[in-house]
């Protein structure tokens, strides 16, 4: 019986392979591209358990076992860096996640189209930009001497504010910025989910009262609930990943203490000070922490709402 099961299930597979091959060949680039950028360094783990010497080969180092994780538990800055890091991914994911769920609505349910696909790609534009595009606008407003809202507050009699030298400003820059730069980008997603709701069912509500409001609340929002549960999941994945090019950037000796975040520290230990094995050890413990996240939220969410990514 196992025999004749096992054949029916390799036929089966066969026949679908054969049947669908052009695309698994459209598969073999993203395959291979991820096997060896994602896979195959996974062999490099290892150093954040070994001593690690510039110039020698790092796989012949000593196993030191969780040492360099004890370092950094020990170490003066790993509270300091876990709150800012924390901080600066949650803050910003709660604010932006919902903006992005509402700019998509009302850009669905905009009367005008022509204002709605002007909303749509004025929004998405600042995704393109890098992050030192977007950090050297932020400093055209924001530069102690020079920035445009330190001269109106002089105009005005006001004192300036050193925005790049204030711990408290730190969060609310980056938050900002972060809205900014990618809100229209997400809100993609949910504009293609909104784009399948049944047009019928909405009309039945129109036709029995409901207005734009009561149609978002009970038709539009439950109909891409699984979407913005699958983002949730997805996003739990690399929540402590905290954009370290743009914190970087903000970055000064004055904010250091509400700035400093694991990336930016992983970049100061491996690039700048050549501890590989202790940036490594950092990382890894970072990625560990992000993938119980996501196997908590993916079976919290397979539990209340029967939705999953696996």
């Amino acid at each position: 019986m196992t025999n004749t099961t096992s054949i029916s299930i390799a036929k089966k597979v066969k026949k679908g392979f054969l049947s669908n091959w052009e695309l698994y060949v459209m598969l073999l680039p993203a395959i291979a591209v991820t096997f060896v950028f994602s896979y195959i360094p996974m062999y490099g783990l290892q150093i954040a358990f070994k001593t690690t010497r510039l110039g020698a080969n790092y796989l012949n180092g000593d196993w030191i076992g969780f040492d360099n994780f004890v370092r950094f538990f020990n170490s003066g800055w790993f509270g300091i860096i876990m709150k800012n890091t924390v901080l600066l991914s949650i803050v910003s994911y709660l604010i932006t996640f919902p903006f992005t769920i509402l700019l998509a609505l009302m850009i669905f349910n905009s009367v005008n189209k022509r204002v709605a696909k002007f909303t749509q790609t004025f929004t998405y534009l600042p995704h393109l930009l890098s992050s030192v595009v977007v950090i050297g606008i932020l400093n055209l407003f924001c530069n102690g001497e020079t920035g445009l809202i330190n001269i109106l507050l002089r105009i005005l009699g006001l004192d300036p504010i050193s925005f790049f030298g204030r711990n408290d400003l730190v969060l609310p820059m980056y938050t900002i910025t972060n809205l900014w730069q990618h809100v229209g980008f997400s809100a993609i997603v949910y504009l293609a989910a909104l784009n399948s709701v049944d047009v019928s069912i909405i009309e039945s509500a129109r036709i029995d009262g409901a207005n734009k409001f009561k149609i978002m609340m009970k038709i539009q929002i439950p109909w891409i609930l699984p979407v913005i549960v699958t983002m949730l999941i997805l996003h739990m994945g690399h929540m402590l990943n905290v954009s370290v090019d743009k914190v970087l950037l903000m970055q000064t000796d004055l904010n250091i203490s509400a700035s400093e975040v694991i990336g930016t520290y992983v970049y100061k230990a491996g690039i700048k000070s050549a501890q590989y094995g202790f940036a490594t050890a950092v990382g890894l413990f970072i990625n560990c922490i992000n993938l119980v996240m996501l196997l908590l939220v993916n079976w919290l969410s397979k539990r209340v709402s029967d939705t999953s990514i696996f």
